[in-house]
């Protein structure tokens, strides 16, 4: 059947060569609308995305009447406000660190710096915690413990990096290792996946230190993590204890949700895949409804062969499938001058192959059911009728 479908093409190249066009263009496309779709929900699900939910961000910010407050004292008077918090069972941890909030601002603004260890030298970033942070983040080590306070027996700092930056040095045996950085020397006590400040984003090389030895202490974040439903009852427990503490200075406290602000970091990313998915779906409806349109006409116009190929001996499932494997054919041959594109573009990793994988089934399913209707017309031709059709 298969050599009498590729004569059928050869002898109706004309009729048949503007679909096998036309499905070309659109696997091409789907193949282009896989990959980056591929590419971004990929980074979506790299490691390193905190669990932010039932998570709130808290800060101060000055207004113009009352008693002036140093940052220090502000910082202070804020340590204070977290141990109030910390005894009040609505309030599951709360933390202090520094530029380790995610989606606060993109990971390119935060503090950088360069690590060296033997004679390889990379750039990182530097992160500040304390004991609270992985509780309160959930944060799951895959080697090793989180940091603790206070310096450690043999003289230095505890610190926990993420596995982009062992890997970035080629370490194989990581714990217990001693790092310096700007004339300080840290021993590494944990290893986590990654960390990602952004959720379209990848992990990217970074140096977890205590918050008070990580050189970024005047810049301190404060998030806690709350039972879920109970937010509102903790905004008016932080306003209450706020107002105790800070009576009479020219201070006030904000909060926010970071899986709120989670959402609104990633519109931008919806939007663009919206703006990518719908025309190609849109492309996909026109061709499919173009194809059927096409397949039903041409179809119609052969009545009296089909029903030749009842009277020699044809069944109706013997027409139905011969009409589908038309379509079939048709689109597996649009897909080689696409795979052949994709060979020379694209590298065969994970991703990639899937939204090769994804794209072709796509343009199978599109060939079978754009065939469906005109196969199922065939297979109920009456041969006595078509045959007195001039």
């Amino acid at each position: 059947m298969m050599v009498h479908i590729f004569t059928l093409f050869w002898n109706q190249k004309r009729k048949y060569g503007g679909m096998f066009v036309e499905q070309v263009v659109v696997f091409i496309v789907l193949l282009f609308c896989f990959v980056n779709s591929g590419k971004t929900l990929s980074r979506y699900y790299t490691p390193g995305m905190l669990d932010t939910e039932n998570v709130l961000c808290f800060g101060t910010e000055s207004k113009l009447d009352g008693d002036s407050l140093t940052p220090e004292e502000t910082e202070k008077m804020m340590r204070g406000l977290c141990e109030r918090l910390r005894k009040h069972s609505v309030v599951e941890a709360v933390s202090e660190c520094a530029f380790f909030v995610p989606y606060v601002r993109p990971e390119g603004m935060n503090p950088k710096d360069s690590l060296g260890y033997g004679e390889k030298r990379i750039q990182i970033y530097v992160k500040g915690a304390d004991e609270y942070t992985a509780e309160l983040f959930k944060i799951e080590m895959e080697e090793g413990e989180w940091l603790s306070n206070g310096m450690l027996e043999n003289g230095t700092y505890s610190a926990v990096i993420t596995r982009q930056l062992s890997e970035q040095f080629g370490w194989h045996e990581i714990l217990g290792r001693c790092i310096s950085l700007n004339g300080r020397v840290y021993t590494i006590v944990g290893v986590i996946a990654g960390l990602k400040q952004e959720a379209r984003e990848e992990s990217h090389p970074v140096l977890i230190l205590p918050y008070e030895e990580c050189g970024y202490a005047g810049w301190p974040e404060f998030v806690v993590r709350v039972q879920e439903g109970k937010e509102k009852t903790f905004s008016k427990l932080l306003d209450r204890e706020f107002a105790r503490l800070f009576m009479g200075s020219n201070q006030e406290i904000s909060l926010f949700s970071l899986k709120s602000l989670k959402v609104t970091t990633m519109l931008s990313d919806i939007v663009n895949m919206g703006a990518m998915i719908i025309p190609v779906l849109f492309l996909l409806v026109f061709t499919f409804i173009g194809t059927l349109g096409l397949f039903w006409l041409y179809s119609s116009k052969r009545r009296k062969e089909f029903a030749l190929r009842i009277v020699v001996g044809s069944t109706p499932r013997g027409l139905y499938c011969f009409v589908v494997s038309e379509s079939l054919l048709l689109s597996v041959l649009a897909l080689l001058p696409g795979m052949v594109l994709f060979c020379f573009v694209y590298p065969f990793d994970p991703v990639h192959l899937s939204a090769l994988g994804c794209a072709c089934l796509v343009m199978i399913l599109f060939s079978v059911f754009s065939a469906w209707w005109p196969a199922y017309k065939v297979a109920r031709v009456n041969p006595v009728e078509a045959m007195r059709e001039v």
